[in-house]
């Protein structure tokens, strides 16, 4: 949604609802993904897990930001070789590289969903055995 901006849109009918499905999204996948980063590790494990799933997301995070800002900083560049220097096109310049990041990073979502997929059990979770520690969050 956000590929498509162009020098005429607004924030509220152009920026703002995929911002507001964004955020709806990643609330819904987070905790649950950092719950599942700790699940079925041993109780006195549990610490060390969760700092293991939070460096993680930072690390990735980090990487992929900077991964981002390279190929927008790179399209930006492509751009200008090929148009004159004028406001104009300056402008332009900016929306397509951000057209570029919003891109690779709906590829990048798109790429993780198909990886992901098959490992999403179906059903309800088995019972903990007689006698394990379960960890309660």
């Amino acid at each position: 949604m956000l590929t498509g901006l162009d020098q005429d849109s607004t924030y509220a009918a152009h920026v703002l609802p995929p911002l507001l499905l964004l955020g709806v999204g990643l609330g819904l996948v987070m905790p649950p993904a950092m719950s599942l980063g700790i699940t079925g590790v041993a109780f006195h494990d549990a610490a060390a897990a969760g700092a293991a799933v939070n460096t993680r997301q930072w690390v990735g995070g980090a990487i992929g930001t900077a991964l981002l800002n390279t190929l927008a900083a790179a399209a930006t560049g492509a751009y200008l070789t090929e148009h004159a220097r004028t406001p104009a096109h300056l402008a332009q310049a900016q929306l397509h590289r951000y057209a570029t990041a919003y891109g690779w990073s709906a590829s990048l979502f798109a790429a993780g969903a198909v990886v992901a997929a098959p490992h999403f059990r179906r059903g309800r979770p088995a019972a903990a055995p007689q006698g394990a520690a379960a960890v309660h969050l």
